[in-house]
């Protein structure tokens, strides 16, 4: 593909595997440098994850996001953690979801503007909700709340049969390990950059993303220049502009410095 030629103004970053050597991993040093000396020049620093936005403990205290784009694109929020735009679920299909996840045995929470809550529980979600900031292990206290997305724990096999029940409605992405992400269809990081360039002007052609799964496909497809790790999914590599190095060895700064933007 042909590189980006324009000004490059934000760097989007996925979190886990990219930021840092693997899920619930520190964020690797030299990523830390990197956004750092990024927002020296005047580059906005942007994070994209399928966590939520107060929900990230890994970069606290060490990368000063300009904005998130949490929940795979269903919430823009500001440096300070203040909710720009969001996108919330249809309540029948918050219902249905739930009564099929509670028939077929398969963990679900949701993620809500204010928190994250367990509407099925299954022992295997323990691992995953200790690294999370989770409100509690119960219901949202709102009956009337409604979550913008959720994440499902379970087997490959249950997956396909849960997109195939919503296909129409949701997608169901793999998030690595036993946990999915559930998103709304037509929802993903690229919804967040287009919420971007509404709120700051910069556009996708002048952002460079970096990414390592398939939650991240459609941003990396969508910026200027796309980003896959070393560490990352073959799919992403096929579509990205450029695979840099893993994560754990450097491939953010390295990438950067290749592109002439460090």
């Amino acid at each position: 593909m042909e590189k980006n030629k324009m000004e490059i103004k934000a760097v989007i970053l996925d979190v886990d595997s990219t930021l840092t050597a693997g899920i619930n991993e520190p964020v690797v040093e030299s990523a830390v440098e990197a956004c750092r000396l990024l927002q020296e020049k005047g580059i906005k620093v942007i994070i994209a994850s399928g966590r939520p936005h107060y929900g990230i403990p890994s970069i606290e205290g060490k990368i000063f996001p300009d904005y998130y784009i949490a929940c795979n694109g269903h919430i823009f929020a500001d440096k300070d953690l203040n909710v720009l735009d969001v996108k919330y679920i249809d309540k029948e299909l918050f219902k249905k979801i739930n009564d099929y996840c509670q028939k077929h045995n398969i963990g679900i929470f949701w993620k809500f503007v204010d928190g994250c809550y367990v509407y099925v529980y299954i022992d295997e979600m323990e691992q995953i909700l200790a690294s999370l900031k989770m409100n509690s292990y119960d219901k949202h206290p709102n009956e009337r709340a409604l979550p913008v997305a959720g994440a499902l724990i379970g087997t490959k096999q249950q997956m396909k049969k849960v997109q195939v029940e919503f296909e129409k409605e949701i997608d169901v992405i793999d998030g690595g390990y036993i946990l999915f992400d559930l998103d709304q269809k037509g929802v993903s990081k690229k919804t967040g950059m287009e919420m971007l360039e509404k709120i700051t002007g910069i556009k996708a052609e002048q952002c460079v993303a970096f990414g390592d799964s398939d939650n991240d496909l459609k941003m990396i497809e969508y910026a200027g220049i796309g980003v896959a790790m070393g560490n990352g999914y073959d799919t992403i590599k096929a579509i990205a502009d450029y695979v840099t190095d893993s994560a754990a060895n450097d491939g953010i700064i390295k990438a950067l410095r290749k592109f002439k933007i460090l």
